[in-house]
């Protein structure tokens, strides 16, 4: 599987210390930000991570991020750790969207043992989010230009992107139509809303409904494109070391 992205939330040098200490043995990359900075916004709404330790030292503060993070378009469902300076900040902190609570004073087997209780959680996060490229064709349009030929790029639990033959930025809600690769192709069905788009042609689409069947369908697709890319990332990692 690849490394995990955890975003590190504190001002307290030690503390980081210890997170970096007890992520050594954990397949998961630390980013580091300070919670005092406008930056730290930015961030959470721009990128997604896997998981996010937030050092609620600063309650008010704490809680503001919080709010961000869960409002936001990047994180809403990103597994958070908190970590309080007292056992009464608990619950405010619970309240605004922590999904794990650790008090002080704390080690760096303390911060592993509860990293190792949120893995799971950020494990299901990065398959969630996770794109995968592929090249399929597909037809994408809106209730007001019907359908028209498209490529699909990537796919991902909750969204896909596609790369228009002809230039367009398609807005709100759009239509959706492909096969699935199979012995016998399956017909996906489906709506969603436009995320992003950009000058080249590259559409970002959310899925917002998929009949039954199809999501079933559609989940069992990307569990064997998840099983096409950790064999290929084995097979690339063996390589090397034989080098």
């Amino acid at each position: 599987m690849d490394r995990l992205e955890l975003l590190i939330l504190s001002q307290d040098p030690s503390l980081v210390g210890l997170i970096r200490a007890a992520l050594q043995d954990l397949p998961v990359a630390g980013s580091y930000s300070g919670t005092g900075s406008t930056r730290v916004f930015e961030v959470l709404g721009s990128r997604h991570f896997d998981g996010v330790i937030l050092d609620c030292n600063d309650l008010a503060c704490a809680l503001e991020i919080l709010m961000r993070i869960r409002r936001g378009p990047s994180n809403q469902q990103t597994p958070v750790i908190a970590i309080v300076k007292a056992a009464t900040d608990m619950r405010p902190i619970q309240d605004s969207g922590a999904n794990f609570n650790v008090c002080k004073p704390l080690s760096t087997a303390t911060i592993k043992a509860h990293l190792n209780k949120a893995f799971d959680a950020m494990q299901r996060e990065h398959c969630r989010y996770f794109r995968y490229a592929v090249s399929l064709e597909l037809f994408v349009g809106t209730d007001k230009e019907g359908l028209t030929s498209a490529r699909l790029i990537n796919v991902s639990a909750e969204g896909l992107a596609v790369l228009l033959r002809r230039f367009t930025k398609p807005a709100g809600a759009v239509s959706l139509r492909f096969d699935l690769p199979s012995i016998e192709p399956y017909r996906i069905e489906a709506k969603g809303e436009v995320a992003w788009a950009d000058a080249e042609g590259r559409v970002g689409i959310k899925l917002s409904h998929m009949p039954e069947e199809a999501r079933r369908k559609y989940a069992e697709w990307l569990e064997v494109l998840h099983a096409q890319h950790e064999f290929r990332r084995l097979t690339e990692e063996a390589s090397q070391c034989n080098l």
